[in-house]
């Protein structure tokens, strides 16, 4: 059976399913309802949504068919009007059994911790048990590891198979990276390699890597890293109008609790409220990604992304480790953001290599118990790998990982899918599409927690990296650069100097046009008549 492409989009009375299926007959399609789910089937097509809430089939409900589109619009009322329907765009989770549903659920409201699960379940159907197995605390202390390894954990790990990728669930896809051109990886052999030896390696590769006198000609030259620094990123512009409106909101709200005096300041809030929400800020940045408002629905999902995400595989995650997928996907997000300012928001050629160079995750599968030890790693790669290697521009991209952990998964959702578009288009670099970014683009819509991103954001936010934890005597280089510059520029005003005297010497003994004494010609020409004289 094929699944179709399809849309959802809400009232406050009913949902309202948009579905592509070209080629079917109108007498063969058939709907069910039932509580809250819906289910299509016209051969080939299956599609069975499970919502968020219960619809019903009743006299408001309509189905229509247009055979020249393919197009089937099918409105539904809610059981409940009024009741909202979250996240109708995370096509995803729509997708999901009722069980699945049902888990994730739990896991949101769950405070209870469990023994991390030893298996996966792939084919969608979970058992009761299985089921509480995924309930565990989204109330994470990014600072302590939450698990170790036991002594038996520890020998099954050195005697097996090295995993790696999303969950630790992946081998095998290395065993031929030396025959291939990938210039991400830096792991001489990934598939024997713990995970251990692979931090080892990282931290091996960028000391030798690091290049101290790149770093401080970006330092002292930085005319072309500025307007990077200045760069103002979409997510940021989004969510600047949001706080904007969620003041003037509160501003208002408080206005109308006053006596009758205030009735013209409530208007005037008013109408700037519907001012802020109709053009983005007044300051002029534009979005230089696509060139339109970054106010104009951002968190709609485009074609392009909603018929990616209905590409992706089907699966259900048993996760082992909650903590280190999140923190993963900060190390992800942090190359991401990095390359998405150095070129101020477009993609280039290079941008698969550069977040894959910057990541270690992708670049040495490595993980990460702790948030400071992964800012910690992002900023030595930045500041060793990229074009431009400089250490406000690192943490203006740690600033753009908040703001994207800030705006919620949809916002990471979109990042991710980016991301994804960039390496599918790879011949050599799909393979970390593979065993990351699908999996990533699943769990976010259908595991991931908002309560841990938006603890995760205020961690990152209120981080203060130090420049001596990365490891390499940054300030001396800083002063030494500085001192160096400050030498060029005395010998530069040297030599103008004397230049400007030799200059006014060589002026002082040059003749001048109105000078006294004629100058004598080297020939001197006789009259004939005086010559016989």
């Amino acid at each position: 059976m094929i699944t179709p492409k399809f849309s959802v989009s809400q009232s406050d009375a009913s949902v309202c399913v948009t579905i592509h299926a070209p080629h079917v007959r109108a007498q063969a399609i058939e709907f069910d309802v039932e509580r809250d789910q819906f289910k299509f089937f016209a051969s080939p097509y299956y599609l069975r949504l499970t919502f968020p809430g219960n619809i019903v089939e009743d006299d408001k409900s309509t189905a229509s068919f247009d055979a020249a589109t393919g197009e089937i619009l099918v409105t539904l009322s809610k059981e409940i009007p009024g009741e909202n329907f979250e996240n109708l765009d995370m096509l995803t989770g729509l997708l999901a059994t009722r069980r699945e549903r049902g888990a994730s659920m739990a896991r949101e409201g769950s405070g209870s911790k469990t023994k991390r699960p030893l298996i996966e379940e792939i084919d969608g159907h979970l058992g009761a048990e299985e089921c509480a197995m995924m309930l565990m605390d989204e109330d994470f202390d990014w600072e302590i590891p939450q698990f170790l390894n036991t002594a038996e954990e520890e020998q099954d790990i050195l005697t097996s198979v090295a995993k790696y990728g999303f969950n630790q669930q992946y081998s095998g896809f290395f065993a031929h990276v030396r025959e291939t051109a990938n210039e991400i990886n830096e792991l001489s052999d990934p598939e024997t390699m713990s995970a251990e030896e692979r931090h080892k390696n990282r931290i091996a590769f960028e000391d030798e890597k690091f290049d101290e006198d790149y770093y401080m000609e970006n330092y002292v030259n930085d005319d072309g890293i500025q307007p990077l620094i200045r760069y103002k990123s979409r997510f940021y512009l989004v969510l600047r109008e949001q706080q904007k409106a969620k003041k003037t909101r509160t501003a208002t709200a408080a206005a109308a609790d006053k006596t009758t005096h205030d009735d013209s300041l409530v208007d005037d809030l008013a109408r700037a409220l519907k001012d802020n929400l109709a053009t983005c800020s007044s300051s002029g940045e534009k979005n230089i990604d696509n060139k339109e408002s970054v106010c104009a629905s951002w968190e709609d999902f485009t074609e392009e992304e909603r018929t990616a995400m209905l590409n992706l595989p089907r699966k259900t995650y048993l996760i082992t480790n909650k903590q280190q997928i999140y923190l993963g996907l900060v190390d992800i997000l942090f190359a991401y953001s990095l390359d998405h300012r150095i070129n101020m928001g477009e993609q280039t050629v290079e941008s698969a290599w550069t977040i894959g160079a910057v990541s270690s995750t992708l670049s040495n599968l490595d993980q990460f118990s702790t948030l400071r030890d992964v800012v910690v790693a992002c900023f030595r790669r930045g500041l060793a790998y990229p074009l431009y290697r400089n250490w406000e521009l690192c943490e203006k991209a740690l600033e753009d990982v908040y703001v994207l952990l800030k705006l919620g998964r949809r916002a990471v959702l979109k990042a991710l899918l980016e991301i994804k578009k960039i390496f599918d288009s790879h011949d050599i670099y799909y393979i970390y599409s593979k065993i990351f970014f699908d999996d990533y683009c699943v769990w976010l819509q259908t595991a991931s927690s908002d309560t841990a991103f938006r603890s995760l954001a205020h961690q990152t936010h209120i981080m203060e990296l130090d420049k001596e934890e990365v490891g390499w005597p940054l300030d001396d280089y800083e002063d030494l650069a500085l001192q160096t510059s400050e030498s060029e520029c005395e010998e530069n005003d040297e030599a103008n100097a004397t230049n400007t005297e030799e200059t006014t010497i060589n002026d002082s003994i040059s003749p001048t046009p109105n000078s006294e004494a004629p100058k004598k010609p080297l020939i001197q020409v006789i009259d004939a008549g005086e010559k016989d004289q």
